[in-house]
């Protein structure tokens, strides 16, 4: 029987073949897991955006509701309406109010609301020691264009309305309110808008603002959404995202 002596020289051009297919295989293996891991974690992002972006939708449509209690079931007028409570750092005192706290959004005997600030997931954690960080702002002094009276793209004192806004809100929520409610990003970012009466609070008055109509120039596609979001370019809250909800359309 011919004995046969290995070809030693052609193993190891296999074995170092086989080694070459495998280190490209792992490493192809290594990228497809790397952008899975990517669009998982994009996807995780987003989705705990629109939660949080869900989640201040309804605590302002709460908001909204105690709001419409005090004016429709305890007779209370726009001018009325009271958001005195104990943790915002603002004063709400309206002396148009009833000593009877009937129209008093956060009190047993108006609304019966407990006042909640936003939750911290919404926020800008980087803008945490600027001014109204992490708390409800209810303010006068703008409107929203196509909302309530305004048919002229102007708001008169008669025509701003009751808001509820959030200033620094986090980019990734700002973007899911819009998408909830049908605003669309243009490019991808938020609508801007000027809100530059940062400064005044709602204790009964309503008052436009040098500048109140949001909906104009660059903020055109928040025009009849009474809910949004947009990136604020003058005032205290410049550079901020502000999420807005009205509470009441005159």
């Amino acid at each position: 029987m011919p004995y046969f002596t290995p070809n030693k020289k052609k193993e190891r051009g296999n074995a170092i073949f086989i080694i070459l297919v495998l280190i490209a295989l792992l490493a192809a293996l290594t990228a497809v897991t790397m952008r899975s891991s990517q669009r998982t974690n994009s996807n995780v992002d987003n989705e705990t955006a629109r939660m949080q972006a869900e989640k201040l939708m309804r605590q302002a449509k709460s908001i909204e509701s105690g709001v419409a209690k005090v004016m429709s079931v305890n007779g209370c007028s726009e001018n009325n309406v009271n958001f005195v409570n104990a943790t915002t750092t603002r004063v709400y005192t309206n002396a148009n109010s009833p000593a009877d706290k009937s129209c008093d959004v956060y009190d047993m005997a108006g609304a019966g609301l407990t006042y909640f600030n936003p939750d911290s997931g919404a926020l800008d954690t980087t803008l945490s020691a600027l001014a109204d960080y992490g708390q409800w702002v209810f303010t006068g002094t703008h409107c929203v264009l196509g909302l309530g009276s305004d048919d002229n793209n102007t708001c008169a004192n008669a025509e701003v309305a009751l808001i509820a806004i959030v200033p620094h809100v986090n980019l990734n929520t700002c973007l899911q309110v819009n998408n909830l409610v049908g605003i669309t990003n243009p490019s991808s970012a938020p609508p801007t808008e000027v809100l530059d009466e940062t400064s005044t609070t709602f204790t009964g008055t309503f008052t436009a603002s040098a500048d109140p109509e949001l909906g104009e120039g660059g903020g055109a596609n928040l025009v009849n959404h009474d809910t949004g979001c947009f990136k604020n370019t003058s005032g205290a809250w410049a550079n901020s995202y502000v999420f807005y909800h009205v509470l009441v359309a005159r």
